[in-house]
């Protein structure tokens, strides 16, 4: 075989072999998947549930002689979602295509026996400019999932969307609670009496996630936790671990309180060559129910319905493709995805507000 440029980027057992060592690099963990399951909707538009049964009603103790009371499903409430279109046009610059042309070269005039070692060489070379097209739509739902989880909103604005005019605008039926300066200084307690009192209505919580400086501002900093971990453990250990405490330690002193487990959440997104955000917002305790948070839905682009002449497309997970072409104007790697977060019970996300504690 006689490779090329064209040979490369349109052989489907090499673009396999490519982002299958994309997959093994694991230098970017995909967030959202912690939480979501790819799940197909078969239009663009869909019914969403916005609330769920989370616990099962006792059964009837009836005489032995009567007829059994008819029972009925909580109706759902409902809304409609819709699929946001991702997608993104890299270009491969020629300083780059000219390396590769030399790789493929070289290639070319290997022995049969070496040529194995050489291919590798040229996929190795390639996976940065495949890890960008594969991660990107990934990248884009992190932010928003962690978005919708933090503050039930999420947002994209033609300025964080530099190459794009759309905007994606949610808000989800979450429920958010603002405690006040003084729920901040016993705020171990308030955060007892909430989950508590929460607990009828919405039902047992599986995590609270905050950020790492919302954990030691709010958590490990408040005057109730010390007092309790001194009491539980001591001070001799408090004082030897100081700020160094990490969730586990603080989960143990929890557990006590029948508070659910905290989670750090530290799920940074490149958003620009030297900027880096938390997708998770500051100031923000986010109370998971348990189960299962919900779906990512995708739907087939449009592209992939009428396909444009020339190109070499690759499908991935999630109807996502993956298409090379080359034009007067270079040589692109491009994707395209349709995809949104369904939160199947946000109605049960509880959202602390620490704006008013933290004095913001």
């Amino acid at each position: 075989m006689v490779l090329t440029l064209d040979l490369l980027f349109s052989n489907p057992a090499i673009i396999k072999a490519v982002i299958d060592r994309v997959l093994a690099t694991k230098m970017d963990e995909i967030y959202w998947k912690r939480y979501l399951k790819f799940e197909r909707t078969k239009a663009r538009t869909f019914k969403t549930y916005i609330g769920t049964v989370s616990g099962v009603t006792p059964g009837s103790i009836i005489d032995h002689n009567s007829n059994k009371p008819l029972r009925g499903r909580k109706a759902l409430g409902t809304g409609v979602g819709e699929v946001a279109d991702l997608g993104d046009r890299y270009q491969l610059d020629n300083d780059r295509l000219e390396v590769l042309a030399d790789l493929i070269a070289n290639f070319n005039a290997t022995q049969p026996t070496g040529r194995e070692s050489a291919m590798n060489t040229i996929i190795d070379f390639i996976v940065d400019d495949m890890r960008q097209a594969m991660l990107a739509p990934h990248k884009r739902m992190d932010l928003v999932l962690g978005n919708l989880r933090s503050t039930g909103k999420a947002q994209v604005e033609t300025k964080e969307n530099k190459n794009g005019v759309s905007t994606l605008d949610i808000e989800l039926p979450v429920n958010e609670l603002e405690p006040t300066k003084e729920d901040g200084a016993n705020f171990i307690s308030y955060l007892q009496d909430t989950v508590s009192a929460l607990r009828a209505s919405v039902g047992a919580f599986e995590s609270m996630e905050m950020t790492r400086k919302t954990f030691v501002k709010n958590i490990v900093n408040a005057s109730e936790f010390k007092d309790s971990y001194k009491r539980l453990f001591g001070s001799a250990e408090f004082a030897a671990k100081g700020g160094m405490l990490t969730e586990g330690m603080v989960n143990e002193v929890f557990t006590t309180f029948g508070l659910p487990n905290v989670k750090v959440i530290e799920d940074y997104v490149q958003v620009d060559e030297d900027k880096m955000v938390n997708a998770f917002a500051e100031n923000r305790i986010s109370l998971l129910p348990k189960g299962e948070l919900g779906k990512m839905r995708h739907y087939t682009p449009y592209e992939m319905r009428d396909k444009v002449p020339g190109k070499n497309y690759t499908t991935l997970e999630g109807d996502m493709f993956i298409s090379s072409v080359r034009t007067d104007e270079g040589r692109f790697l491009e994707y395209g995805a349709a995809w949104i977060p369904d939160l199947t019970a946000p109605n049960k996300i509880s959202i602390i507000n620490l704006d008013t504690v933290n004095g913001n």
